[in-house]
Formats: C-alpha cells, sequence, structure tokens
C-alpha cells in the first residue's frame, strides 16, 4: 500500500477531463471531472498530463510525472504518459495475478481515442494503433454528413442491425472498435486489458465477439498511484 505521508492526491491532466485519485479510509478512491483549480488548493498533487497545464502554483513541477519516470522499456519520446502509465500498469498486475504473458499485452484505453499499447513478452514497449473512440466517430458522421444529426447517449441497440438512425450510428461505431481490437488481438496473442471510460460499454461487445478481456477503467490512474512514492513529498528536494 502507498504510504499517504508521500501524497494522498494523483492527477491526470486529459485533453478534456481531469482524472483524479485521492487516498481516504485506507484506500485510493477514483473520479473524474471537468478542469478544476479549486481541488489543487486543496491538496497538491503527483500529477502527468497529456492535455493542456493550467498557469497555478498548485501543480509544482517537481511532483510531476513525466514519460522518463515509467519503467517501460523501449517508450519513444512522443508516447503519452497516459499510456505509458496505462501499459505500466497492466503489466504490473499481469504479474500479481500470474497471467499468462507469453505473447505479451495489449492494453486497450477506450477515451476519446481508443489506444492499443502492445507490450513484449518482457513488458518492453513494442508500438501501437489510436483509433477515433465512440463519440469521436458519431461527431465525425455528424459533422461529415448530410442528414445524421448527432445521436443522444441512450440509443444504443442489441440488434446488430438496427432500423433507427441514431442506434445503427452507435450500432457501427461500437462494431468499429470491436473489430479493430479483435483482429489486434488475432494478429498478437497478447493478453487484453481494457480500461477508460468507454471500458464498460465496450467489454460487454468484446465478450459478446470471443474475446477474452480484462478490464479495470482505472488502470491508468493505478499506476500514477503506484509511482507516487518516486516523488518527494517535499518540493525543494
Amino acid at each position: 500500500m502507498v504510504d499517504p505521508a508521500v501524497c494522498s492526491t494523483g492527477l491526470l491532466i486529459g485533453n478534456s477531463r481531469w482524472h483524479w485519485a485521492e487516498f481516504q479510509a485506507d484506500r485510493w478512491h477514483f473520479d473524474h471531472s471537468l478542469p478544476d483549480l479549486s481541488r489543487l488548493e486543496i491538496t497538491p498533487p503527483v500529477w502527468a498530463a497529456v492535455g493542456p497545464v493550467p498557469e497555478t502554483p498548485f501543480l509544482n513541477t517537481v511532483r510531476r510525472l513525466t514519460l522518463a519516470d515509467v519503467p517501460v522499456e523501449g517508450c519513444p519520446p512522443w508516447l503519452g504518459v497516459d499510456r505509458a502509465l496505462g501499459a505500466f500498469s497492466a503489466w504490473s498486475r499481469s504479474i500479481e495475478q500470474q497471467l499468462d504473458r507469453r505473447a505479451g499485452v495489449l492494453l486497450a484505453d477506450a477515451g476519446t481515442v481508443l489506444s492499443l499499447t502492445l507490450l513484449d513478452s518482457a513488458g518492453g514497449f513494442r508500438g501501437g494503433q489510436l483509433i477515433p473512440g465512440l463519440r469521436m466517430q458519431l461527431q465525425a458522421m455528424a459533422a461529415g454528413a448530410s442528414g445524421l444529426d448527432l445521436p443522444a447517449l441512450d440509443v444504443e441497440s442489441p440488434s446488430l442491425f438496427p432500423r433507427e438512425t441514431d442506434a445503427a450510428m452507435w450500432r457501427g461505431a461500437l462494431q468499429a472498435l470491436v473489430g479493430a481490437l479483435g483482429e489486434a488481438q488475432r494478429q498478437c496473442g497478447a493478453l487484453i486489458w481494457l480500461c477508460g471510460g468507454d471500458a464498460a460499454r465496450l467489454k460487454p461487445e468484446l465478450i459478446r465477439a470471443g474475446l477474452h478481456v480484462r478490464c479495470d477503467p482505472d488502470l491508468v490512474m493505478k499506476g500514477l498511484v503506484d509511482l507516487i512514492p518516486m516523488i518527494s513529498p517535499d518540493p525543494d528536494h
């Protein structure tokens, strides 16, 4: 267990949302919000960023986790720290759970973009794929095709071929992600870990397609929490 005396708050600054970890009642709790500077004043966090970083004295650079802090070999300098944290977390938990890693580990982070990150059998970075996520696909269809409006969030249909336009858009976007992830796994044979905001929505579709998936929506933040002890609690050191 992480010593809360080191730091009781973690933050990942995303492109549109902030992802929080807070140590309360002997365990870590995770939540997600729009950018909120007021929360920074309560407890300065250990933090990482893939989105725009606001100018504030409460984000001390000494407490920042960067790609260089994440123990995954072979990461190129352009790799987002969120992908590295998620891959590290998936690999660590695969070891803890004694899962078969002979073909490597494939992390699927289902957020704004579905990012696939492949680790080899030794836990080193192999490469990945970036695929438009569910809402990005729907927004692109609504913006680029005449007669298609952005569908509501509750129009999904269990049918593979819905009759209604909104449900058909949802089904097509889901099937695109299921197909991409299924083909990626077929090619590499790696153990799949699924995380991200759309993980719960995507998991049953992947299972229905015959894929065995380990799912933890907070996998990236758990990776950040695991690395908090690396950061000094004293910003002067």
